[in-house]
């Protein structure tokens, strides 16, 4: 039977309830539909819910191993160093647990719309196995075994599949101008890669900043609650931060947020601008502690989508 995983984990979720419900029986968040605009209230334990999604071993190595253990471990580390973090006075010097920044950098990674992302961006450049890296992996990267197993590609027009299991065969095929169409073996250890360069390679290099909102406003947060913008540009590829314009926003709970970018100059954001960012680039839903907030956040994101000027997310 498939694992009933959350995609964005319970614990987080509960840093963004209401107010009003932490004393009661029910707490909740006011949860927004980006596309149809309706906003509810819900339980964090029901939303997010996907089957069978990390039912996989991904990159982890023993047989029995599986992402969703891997990812409660992590859950549980950062339940712990979010709650301490959250807790520091204001003004108080900071360095950011490593606790937190591998549950970013998973979280990225872990949700179904970074997965559309990737077969996206799979098939956007001209396929090139010669193509040169444009810096090396991280140091480790070359102790990372080959898996043996078929891989699926897809002729575009007459949407005839093929499987193949050797590289000359796949890269034969690409060459050609077919698509490679991730399974979900595929989908698990991208993940797990991927989440390891956002952990040792991308977050390292910015300089990050907690924020605390101003008495009476909040933040919110999203199906994918750690959001970037590079020159302007939403969904660009994680090589993109290495840009000396990408700036990182990352809200923890619902009165601490965290932004990382290059330099260490003076940080000029609102708690607006910020959950305007997170509702921008929300997949499918945005979730806040009151109604207004979230109504707030999905009438900026359609003002945005409207007028197209991204640049204008966080100045």
């Amino acid at each position: 039977m498939s694992t009933r995983a959350h995609t964005v984990p319970r614990f987080y979720l509960s840093g963004f309830l209401a107010p009003e419900s932490e004393s009661g029986r029910d707490p909740f968040v006011w949860l927004g539909s980006v596309s149809t605009g309706e906003i509810k209230r819900r339980s964090p334990k029901n939303i997010s819910i996907a089957r069978g999604l990390y039912d996989g071993p991904g990159g982890l190595t023993g047989p029995d191993e599986t992402i969703e253990a891997h990812l409660a471990k992590i859950e549980s580390d950062a339940s712990l160093s979010i709650g301490k973090f959250a807790a520091i006075p204001v003004g108080k010097t900071l360095s950011l647990p490593p606790e937190i920044m591998r549950f970013l950098a998973w979280q990225v990674a872990r949700t179904p719309g970074w997965m559309e992302l990737e077969q996206r961006w799979v098939d956007d450049p001209p396929f090139d196995p010669k193509a040169e890296l444009l810096e090396p992996p991280p140091p480790g990267f070359e102790k990372v075994r080959d898996r043996l197993r078929s891989l699926c590609l897809e002729e575009p027009g007459t949407g005839v599949r093929r499987e193949v299991t050797t590289k000359e065969e796949f890269d034969a095929y690409r060459l050609r101008g077919w698509k490679w169409i991730l399974s979900r073996d595929d989908y698990l250890e991208m993940l797990h890669v991927q989440a390891w360069y956002f952990q040792v390679r991308h977050f390292p290099r910015l300089s990050w900043v907690r924020l605390q909102p101003p008495n009476g406003e909040l933040f919110i947060t999203s199906d994918r609650g750690v959001a970037w913008l590079v020159d302007g540009v939403a969904d660009t590829p994680p090589a993109a931060l290495r840009h000396p314009t990408a700036q990182v926003v990352a809200p923890l709970t619902r009165t601490v947020a965290l932004v990382g970018r290059h330099g260490t100059g003076a940080l000029n954001v609102t708690p607006r601008e910020v959950n305007r960012l997170i509702a921008c680039l929300a997949s499918d839903w945005v979730a806040g502690p009151t109604s207004d907030l979230v109504h707030q956040a999905l009438a900026d994101r359609d003002e945005v989508y409207r007028t197209r000027r991204a640049s204008q997310y966080i100045q």
